[in-house]
């Protein structure tokens, strides 16, 4: 039996609002693609930096009754897209999958919480826990194939966990839209696979050197 949850989008100017937020990420693939396949790598950086600062600046002082623990997740994406412009830095390696750790987590506790009010239903666990499983595979797969353009041990574990805060956000985004079955969760879910395609991409794209993938990465 699936759940509605009550609609957080009282007032039409903030339907108005979310709209533009729309339109305003239209505007940004369109931007972060013309980079990619126009300019250098440094520019290309520095549009995914702006735009996820724009993102941010809308979120906060446009977008009216945002949740703060959302915030600090896209904060903490910001940064991390800012450590990526010099990511070839050992210590902005580090910086930058420690802030998608950050991200990742904010995110997956946050919608724990939107979960604690419902009835817990453990059968569409086992499904999820398979998913998971898999998940789990591809990383480990994802990070042989990479890992000897790693500059030490510790940049594995970094992967590693901010790719394990990832999985669990996963995990909780399909119980998520199982539980509400509502375009809402169903955005979330969108959105929260969209990352993961992102970083995947990212990943390949730059250990790898398969450069075709830089587009989808700007895009998710």
């Amino acid at each position: 039996m699936k759940y509605k949850e009550s609609p957080e989008i009282k007032y039409p100017e903030r339907t108005v609002w979310l709209k533009n937020l729309i339109y305003l990420g239209g505007i940004l693939i369109v931007c972060n693609t013309l980079a990619t396949i126009f300019f250098n790598l440094t520019v290309m950086r520095y549009t995914r930096f702006i735009s996820s600062v724009l993102i941010l600046v809308y979120y906060q002082f446009v977008l009216p009754k945002h949740n703060k623990l959302f915030f600090f997740a896209i904060a903490a994406f910001v940064l991390r897209d800012y450590f990526m412009i010099s990511y070839e830095d050992q210590e902005n390696t580090y910086l930058f999958f420690t802030c998608g750790f950050i991200a990742y987590t904010l995110l997956t506790i946050k919608q724990v919480r939107n979960l604690l009010r419902f009835r817990f239903e453990f059968p569409p666990l086992l499904a999820i826990g398979l998913f998971a499983l898999i998940s789990f595979f591809i990383l480990y797969v994802l990070e042989s194939l990479v890992q000897e353009y790693f500059l030490n041990v510790q940049t594995s574990y970094l992967f590693y966990a901010m790719g394990t805060s990832l999985i669990c956000l996963i995990f909780v985004a399909i119980y998520y839209y199982y539980r509400l079955g509502n375009l809402r969760s169903l955005v979330f879910s969108f959105g929260v696979f969209s990352l993961m395609i992102s970083d995947v991409n990212l990943c390949v794209a730059y250990y790898l050197g398969c450069t075709s993938l830089d587009i989808p990465v700007r895009v998710f």
